[in-house]
């Protein structure tokens, strides 16, 4: 059944890897649990969502959706999503304590649905709300005319500078999630564990959703980019890099982009991701405001310098079954305390747990 479910999700447009078993997998180690809707028609796979659940003290039961549920494209979809939708209610209401929901890409039919139903906008933030893609369709001297003109020239000069990148090996997991907790602690934030780093790449490598990029300054290494796989896409999942001065003036974690990208397009990807965007910043360059009134921060302004499109997901959405538990979760989000506590639910949903 497994491999038949990840099969189809590598088959619809739009479709993530937090929908494959692997993502089942990793999530297991923060206390997750799989549950699979699926649709059949004629005895074949036409839809689903995996469902990832788990029990917390005192709440109860709850689970969320990211980036599902997903229809193929060879049945009519609305009668498909709508029993989906209607189990995805079910479940909400009769297993779960709370139900959070992304839908994919240019799904805003399944968020009008589960409204529908009683789900309430949400965010909770399990998923990035936006994002920057790149059309690899593109032809390669068209993608760089879109790059920044410091980009441009970088792509021009690495050779010459001694900066290289490779594609890595499952042996270079570590690396990523030491470059990582480098740039973290560079930019003050949280990163993701050793452990999860490398129990994400080597679940996802083994069904070859995995991809990792490594530059080298004079063959060591100064920067590293951890993308995942899935349908048409490359989307970047975790990057760090050296905080020399060198590192920095080379612009090693533009060459992991740019090498990431071009491999996309000649193994036959059509779109690259840049693993997400604040929603509030997105809405605002969507209405034609420049980088600085959208107040982008680093990490956004860096995205932004490849030339890609920015796009919305759908309306992330929710539902909480019990009264009391609602009420409770929404006074929460008013306070400080519960702010931050909010916040780090958020971190458990989306990644590893602390280090």
């Amino acid at each position: 059944m497994l491999r038949e479910w990840d099969r189809f999700v590598d088959s619809v447009p739009g479709s993530d890897v937090a929908q494959l078993s692997a993502w089942a997998r990793i999530r297991r180690e923060a206390g997750f649990r799989p549950l699979y809707l699926l649709a059949h028609l004629d005895g074949r796979l036409v839809g689903g969502a995996l469902v990832l659940e788990r029990r917390l003290p005192v709440v109860g039961r709850i689970g969320y959706v990211s980036n599902g549920p997903l229809v193929s494209g060879a049945v009519p979809r609305e009668s498909v999503m709508d029993r989906l939708l209607m189990e995805m209610d079910v479940v909400a209401r009769t297993r779960l304590r709370a139900l959070f929901v992304q839908p994919p890409v240019d799904a805003q039919d399944i968020s009008s649905g589960l409204r529908e139903r009683g789900f309430r906008h949400s965010a909770a933030g399990i998923a990035p709300a936006a994002s920057i893609r790149v059309d690899l369709r593109r032809d390669v001297e068209d993608l760089r005319g879109r790059l920044t003109k410091a980009n441009r020239r970088r792509t021009r000069n690495w050779a010459q500078r001694g900066v290289s990148v490779r594609m890595g090996s499952p042996d270079d997991a570590v690396l990523v999630a030491d470059l990582l907790a480098r740039t973290a602690d560079h930019q003050q934030f949280e990163p993701l564990s050793p452990d999860y780093v490398q129990r994400l790449y080597r679940e996802l490598d083994v069904g070859g959703h995995a991809a990792v990029f490594v530059a080298e300054i004079d063959g060591a290494p100064a920067a590293a980019l951890l993308c995942t796989r899935c349908n048409g896409t490359v989307k970047q999942r975790i990057s760090g890099m050296d905080r020399s001065e060198r590192a920095r003036k080379d612009g090693v974690s533009a060459a992991t982009v740019w090498h990431a990208m071009l491999w996309a397009k000649s193994n036959g990807y059509d779109t690259y991701d840049f693993g997400g965007l604040r929603a509030d910043a997105a809405r605002l360059l969507l209405a034609g405001c420049d980088e600085r009134t959208a107040n982008l921060t680093g990490s956004e302004q860096f995205k932004t310098s490849f030339g890609g499109e920015v796009f919305l997901y759908p309306e992330q959405v929710e539902l909480i079954s019990s009264p009391l538990l609602r009420l409770a979760y929404d006074i929460s989000r008013q306070t400080r305390t519960g702010g931050r506590l909010v916040k780090i639910g958020k971190r458990v949903l989306r990644g590893g747990r602390r280090r």
